[in-house]
Parts: C-alpha cells; sequence; structure tokens
C-alpha cells in the first residue's frame, strides 16, 4: 500500500462550517463510490468515520477563531482495496488520534452521548493519521484491509 501521505489526490470538496454541509460530502462520496468501485464493504465505516470527524470539526474547531473558517475534504486511493479521505480545517491544532476513547457504558440508561467518535473509527478504519501543516489540521482516514500487526 501507498503511505496515505504519497498518494495523490483524485478529487477534492470543500464545504462550509455548518453541519448541514456534511449531506453534501455524503452525496460527493456516494458518487465517488460508484465511479471508482470502491470495495462493497469500506462504504459504510468510512463515511460514518468522515461524518463523525466533520460534525467534530464543524462544532468545535471554530468557536473562537476569527478567520473564516476552511474545512476541505480529499480523496485519494493508497490501495486498489482501500480508499483514503483526508479532512483539512483551519480551526486550532487538535489531533484526535491522541484523544482516548471514551469507556463504553455497563447499560444504556447509564450511558453518555459524545466521546465515542474516535472509537468508531479505530473499530472501521485500518489508518487514522493527524498531522498539523502549514497551519491547517490534516486527518486521514483510510478504510481498507487491517494489517496484522
Amino acid at each position: 500500500m501507498t503511505s496515505p501521505s504519497d498518494a495523490p489526490i483524485l478529487s477534492s470538496i470543500s464545504i462550509d462550517a455548518v453541519v448541514d454541509e456534511i449531506a453534501k460530502v455524503s452525496i460527493w462520496m456516494a458518487e465517488l463510490e460508484e465511479r471508482d468501485d470502491w470495495p462493497t464493504p469500506l462504504r459504510f465505516g468510512l463515511e460514518l468515520s468522515v461524518e463523525e470527524a466533520l460534525a467534530n470539526v464543524i462544532t468545535h474547531a471554530f468557536e473562537d477563531v476569527e478567520s473564516d473558517p476552511v474545512i476541505r475534504v480529499d480523496y485519494f486511493r493508497p490501495a486498489p482495496d482501500s480508499v483514503g479521505m483526508r479532512i483539512l480545517d483551519n480551526g486550532p491544532p487538535f489531533d484526535p488520534t491522541a484523544v482516548e476513547s471514551a469507556s463504553l457504558a455497563e447499560s444504556v440508561e447509564s450511558a453518555h452521548i459524545g466521546g465515542h467518535g474516535v472509537r468508531l473509527m479505530r473499530h472501521f478504519l485500518s489508518h487514522i493519521g493527524y498531522v498539523r501543516r502549514d497551519g491547517m489540521n490534516e486527518l486521514t482516514l483510510v478504510a481498507g484491509p487491517k494489517s496484522a500487526d
């Protein structure tokens, strides 16, 4: 597999920092899946992970930022059996890969909303990476076969 950082960008979409814009990304991903014949099991987990990451960026990243929000999602294929998305935003530095997964509740009654997005991403994705570059957060999400390590 090509390193996610070396894979060429095949398509990109920019959105406004509004939760309703996440639907545009879902439609765009469906079009890419059909066009490029993604392996069937990959879309659900990847789309769920992208939606979760975008919701967090839109909801939290720009609360105290005076500059205009920038959010872009890049699509790439690091291998024929893998699909990758890179989410870029100009919010303050935040590395979601460093966040510890919330513990699971023992019952529905004791469950709390929030904090489980990273757990979902780790479950569904074969790679999650973060880097801060040129004033932008870059979150890389790859769905594909998981390595045996």
